[in-house]
């Protein structure tokens, strides 16, 4: 999917690996690895303005409107990234070449009803016009807040870069079959090679939690074709009739599909995606970028 990091390159995986006993699996380790940065719930509150924030509200300049659903509820703002930030707090040499390495991410999400193609927007602001921000409310309460019947609580964000196995969701258990390797042991080993941080909050690229491993079809196609359907075949149909018939093209679309932010349910914050799952965010690498933000897909994922 991508160039891995400096960091992680040359001896970095074998010796991982070797560490943790697990070299019997190096080849498809080493073949499926991705880069992920964790993400970590930092201080509680909203203090400073500029620097990365899960929950709360955010920092907005005041030429921005507030994004509102179809139904003009007021959005409810996630988070927001200060690039920069991350990239000081993760190092140049953790990051994936597709990382922005400059400016504010901002994630805005409507009622998470159904799981799928949920109503949202990202923003993204420059750099140099960061200078204006100041800490923004709505002027009433936002749709899962009201959802919720409470407001969510604001914590700092900070990040580490690590690279990322695959999970129960993107496991091919014919790769562990021909190593002698149970299901249960590859699991047992992965939780100590994917290096989550304490106060874990979720994630940028990676693999997403999920159960199918069909993330990124689902949402290559819904933002290529606004369909959406949970049968993978007529899924991959219709994103080959779009792309007037090139599966090869087709194939490099969900390659290149990125998850661009996972955010869990946390009590402290207040957010509980449905049945304590997970949501979404998911660009392709080209509009990552071009920084084009405008054709993402969001879902949620619970068990």
């Amino acid at each position: 999917m991508n160039s891995m990091p400096k960091a992680f390159q040359g001896d970095y995986i074998p010796s991982l690996l070797d560490k943790h006993q697990i070299s019997v699996l190096a080849p498809y380790l080493q073949a499926t690895q991705r880069s992920v940065l964790q993400l970590e719930r930092g201080q509680h509150g909203s203090q400073q303005v500029g620097v990365s924030r899960i929950g709360g509200y955010p920092d907005l300049p005041a030429y921005i409107q507030w994004p509102c659903t179809k139904g003009g509820q007021y959005m409810t703002s996630l988070a927001q990234l200060n690039l920069s930030q991350i990239v000081s707090e993760v190092g140049e040499d953790r990051l994936p070449d597709y990382f922005p390495r400059q400016g504010m991410l901002y994630f805005f999400v409507g009622l998470d009803e159904p799981s799928y193609q949920i109503e949202h927007q990202i923003l993204y602001m420059s750099e140099q016009d960061m200078g204006s921000l100041y800490y923004r409310e709505p002027a009433g309460m936002t749709i899962l807040e009201e959802d919720e019947e409470q407001p969510f609580q604001a914590y700092e964000v900070h990040a580490q870069g690590e690279i990322e196995f695959p999970n129960y969701g993107y496991l091919e258990y014919d790769a562990l079959a021909d190593h002698g390797v149970s299901e249960e042991q590859y699991l047992e080993w992965i939780e100590g090679l994917n290096n989550e941080p304490d106060d874990a909050i979720g994630k940028m690229f990676g693999y997403p939690v999920s159960q199918h491993g069909d993330d990124e079809i689902e949402a290559i196609t819904s933002i290529l074709t606004g369909k959406h359907t949970y049968e993978i075949q007529k899924r991959r149909a219709w994103l080959v009739d779009v792309l007037e018939g090139d599966e090869q093209k087709a194939d490099q679309e969900i390659e290149d599909m990125l998850m661009l932010l996972e955010i869990e349910s946390d009590d402290d914050i207040g957010y509980m995606w449905w049945d304590a799952g997970v949501i979404h965010f998911f660009i392709r690498k080209e509009d990552l970028l071009q920084l084009n933000f405008k054709r993402t897909y969001c879902s949620v994922y619970s068990s």
